[in-house]
């Protein structure tokens, strides 16, 4: 244990400076970390005075749920603001730090990339934003923000001399919680879950080196797969009254010289600041059954979101009742009031991500005498020039003045770009979507749900809905902008369009009406998996950038026409390592491997028939051999015909593009205009394959299993430069990927082990009519490393288990903590 110690300190010594009064955290914060580990543990059993109008009592459950007994709403958001505070408080403020650029205030800057983060995230303007989300909210949701701030700081109050360790370790107080702080939080989900700018910096910077006209810059571009299902056909689409109006037709304008590396270097700020693509892991499943093809008669409703699986989770689970108002379940970002996805009394809902292009670059012409001036429709426009400094502890701060065009900030200026690019998203306006969140926890019907969900502009979602009365429902949600003929001509939002005319507007944006949506549909299923939703008949443009269907495909497979089906099958398929992408692709693979398959050595022959064999029914288990020969192709497939041939600078930014797509119509396919000989191409990378396997596993093939090569680690925020031993858990072998409906998502580059860093960091599944409910969470619902609840639910987790979700009063006050908060 002491060497341990020492020698941890001794790596310390070397990456933190000393503490001093403005310096950044060093060794004697570390040292003061490392001795009051227990600090701040969350109480859940006591009586609080403090600043409720009547009394609050929290019930904590087995696995460290809150339940939260109010007289009114008020109160009950308060009481979760303080819950929160409770579990997640150092999670809550190092996010609110991050987005809104402020997080060298208390890290340091000895890291660039953080410093850089910081700059980028001030330039991008979440918190500017944030702020105007306050002006277009109810009176109602504002009472409800500003509890739950009070709750927050009420904890902060009470706690002052016992914060949790990490705010010892980088020696401050938190700050004041505020309404903003919890919309800046909410920005940030919606930007993880819109990045479409990724695609048009990759293509901008990939265009300036090879030619948008080039064969291959053709044969690169978003694309959804033929066999692809839709979540809402065209027979459903003829039910939507449409008035859909295009602009006329207009000439392109020519855009000035491209500049590929500060494209570069954007794309790679925008990287850190998101959650990649939904080809790698995000993304989420959800889909509901009608009693019809259920044994109780009841709808069953399933849903599992993948996120990121950092540590803490993503994820809080919190119960919120108010008598006669509200009680509802389910889970919500620390750091948010609410419930985001779950059940009330009425009704069930979940989400996955719609993902429609609501991100467009404009490129901008500066006047060079004036040069906060900016061209558009042949006169000089005055920018809005934004004035920032980011503190730096331990250095030397960082004054910012960043131009606001009409068409947004100038993100360019975050990197010092030579070509000037101003971001138009549709979250950097004031959203509603708070007065959304709050309005579905009271909703009772789809009328109701439908109504209050016009507020809930970014991000766009899926939502699936079932209710006590036996229905079941989809409303695909959010603001889809409707792009000029002239913007659609540039490429449709996958490429940056010239921002000095007005040929290339967003012309407003799709009405809510026009939607689309299902109620009580003749099949009684709805799947979706971020796969597309409509297909051409839909008179609006969405996006080109649909996830891959593999999910969509394997849960539809599962969900074959029963009249039984109960909510341990919704369990099994939220556990299904089912992978249909490999049920086409590998008779492609095998068929072009026959010709060459004689003259192959021992090792590929039984490799080829392993994955012969395997891709009948290809299933990702642990110990799957097939698993680990198909993915470790792909990998290689992908790295031999895309990253080795794009231009220098661009290798690292072909994994975000996430061509997975792309990457499957070339081998259907058998051809493009990135490989000069198909079937040369697959012999050498299936013998790369064994070669590097044999390397990795052994030369017996007996000995191959795919969770040799495929694993999870749940790391903390901090757990990699403080204590990996403390905070992180794993790694884990593990089986599925990102093309099956238990997402284990990674990035498929050559090296190994593949990490899964995108997975669903909660599942759930609900009979609605007898409130009868089933969830797991990864890891744990407290963000204390030394709490019981840290990691509880990681061995239910790892193994596809699920705990009860308690919702009765009589099983809830079983318990024998409670936090019992009394006015003052």
């Amino acid at each position: 244990m002491l060497k341990k110690f020492f020698a941890g300190l001794v790596c310390l010594l070397f990456i933190l400076p000393l503490s001093g009064c403005s310096e950044e955290p060093g060794v004697f914060d570390w040292l003061s970390w490392y001795f009051n580990r227990g600090s701040g543990m969350p109480t859940y059993s006591g009586t609080v005075t403090t600043a409720v109008e009547s009394e609050v009592d929290i019930y904590y459950d087995d696995y460290g749920v809150p339940h939260i007994y109010a007289e009114n709403m008020t109160d009950v958001s308060f009481a979760q603001g303080y819950a929160q505070a409770n579990d997640r408080l150092f999670q809550m403020d190092l996010m609110r730090r991050m987005v809104s650029g402020r997080l060298t205030e208390v890290v340091g800057g000895s890291q660039e990339e953080l410093v850089e983060d910081d700059v980028f995230h001030r330039t991008v303007g979440f918190r500017r934003a944030a702020k105007e989300n306050l002006e277009v909210l109810s009176d109602s949701t504002l009472e409800k923000l500003e509890a739950f701030a009070d709750g927050v700081n009420a904890y902060i109050e009470d706690n002052e001399d016992e914060l949790p360790p990490e705010f010892i370790l980088f020696d401050y107080t938190p700050e004041e919680w505020t309404p903003v702080d919890s919309m800046v939080i909410s920005k940030l989900i919606a930007w993880g879950l819109s990045g479409n700018m990724g695609t048009e910096l990759f293509l901008y910077s990939l265009a300036a080196e090879i030619g948008e006209d080039s064969e291959k810059f053709e044969d690169i571009l978003p694309s959804y797969l033929d066999y692809g299902p839709t979540v809402v056909d065209e027979e459903a689409l003829e039910e939507i009254d449409f008035d859909a109006d295009n602009a006329s037709a207009m000439e392109k304008d020519p855009l000035p010289e491209r500049d590929p590396d500060g494209a570069a270097e954007l794309l790679k700020a925008f990287q850190r600041s998101t959650w990649g693509n939904d080809n790698m892991g995000v993304g989420s499943n959800n889909w509901v059954v009608s009693g019809e093809h259920t044994e109780s008669g009841n709808p069953l409703l399933a849903s599992d979101m993948h996120l990121p699986m950092d540590l803490p989770s993503i994820w809080y689970e919190n119960h919120l009742i108010v008598p006669g108002e509200a009680n509802v379940t389910g889970v919500i970002f620390p750091g948010v009031p609410g419930v985001v996805a779950g059940h009330n009394e009425h009704i069930a809902w979940a989400e996955t991500n719609l993902g429609p292009d609501v991100m467009d670059l404009y490129e901008i012409k500066f006047n060079n005498e004036e040069p906060h001036k900016y061209l558009y429709d042949d006169e000089w426009v005055e920018a809005e020039i934004i004035e920032e400094v980011v503190e730096v502890r331990g250095g030397e701060d960082i004054e910012l003045e960043i131009p606001v065009t009409r068409h947004g900030p100038v993100i360019s200026e975050a990197v010092d770009m030579d070509t000037p690019l101003s971001l138009k998203w549709t979250g950097l306006e004031g959203t509603p979507k708070a007065d959304a969140l709050m309005g579905i926890m009271q909703a009772t019907d789809f009328e109701e749900f439908r109504e209050t969900l016009r507020d809930w502009w970014v991000p766009a979602q899926n939502f699936v809905y079932a209710d006590r009365e036996g229905n079941i429902g989809y409303l695909g949600n959010g603001k889809f902008p409707i792009r000029s003929e002239a913007h659609e001509e540039a490429g449709n939002g996958l490429l940056p369009v010239p921002g000095w005319s007005s040929d290339y507007e967003w012309e407003g944006f799709v009405d809510m009406d026009e939607i689309p949506y299902l109620y009580n549909p003749p099949e009684g299923m709805i799947v979706t998996a971020n796969e597309r939703i409509v297909d051409d008949s839909y008179p609006y443009h969405v996006t080109y950038e649909w996830a891959h269907p593999s999910r969509g495909m394997a849960i539809r497979k599962e969900l074959e026409d029963r009249d039984d089906y109960t909510l341990e099958d919704m369990k099994e398929i939220q556990a299904s390592f089912y992978n249909y992408q490999a049920k086409k692709l590998v008779p492609e693979l095998i068929n072009s491997l026959e010709e060459a398959a004689p003259e192959m050595g021992e090792n590929e022959q039984e490799a080829l028939v392993i994955l012969d064999e395997w891709g009948e029914e290809p299933r990702e288990e642990v110990d799957s051999a097939g698993a680990a020969i198909f993915w470790r192709f792909y990998s290689f497939f992908v790295n031999n015909i895309l990253v080795e041939q794009v231009p220098e600078g661009l290798e690292d930014m072909v994994f975000d593009y996430a061509p997975l797509n792309v990457i499957d119509q070339k081998i259907l396919s058998g051809e493009s205009a990135w490989i000069e000989d198909f079937d040369a191409a697959v012999k050498d990378t299936f013998e790369q394959t064994v070669e590097d396997l044999s390397r990795e596993m052994g030369s017996n093939l007996e000995n191959w299993e795919w969770g040799e090569i495929h694993e999870i680690t749940l790391k903390h925020h901090i757990g990699e430069d403080v204590s990996s031993r403390h905070y992180n858990r794993g790694p884990f072998p593990i089986g599925g990927s990102m093309s099956t409906p238990a997402n284990m998502g990674f990035f498929p580059t050559e090296e190994t082990p593949f990490e899964v860093w995108a997975s669903a960091p909660y599942r759930y599944v609900i009979d609605i009519t007898e409130h009868r409910g089933y969830d797991s969470l990864a890891i744990g619902n407290s963000g204390h490393a030394d709490s019981e609840h840290y990691d509880d639910q990681l061995d239910m987790w790892l193994n596809m288990e699920y705990k009860e979700m308690l919702y009765d009063r009589d099983e809830i006050e079983d318990t024998d903590r409670i936090l019992t908060l009394e006015p003052k």
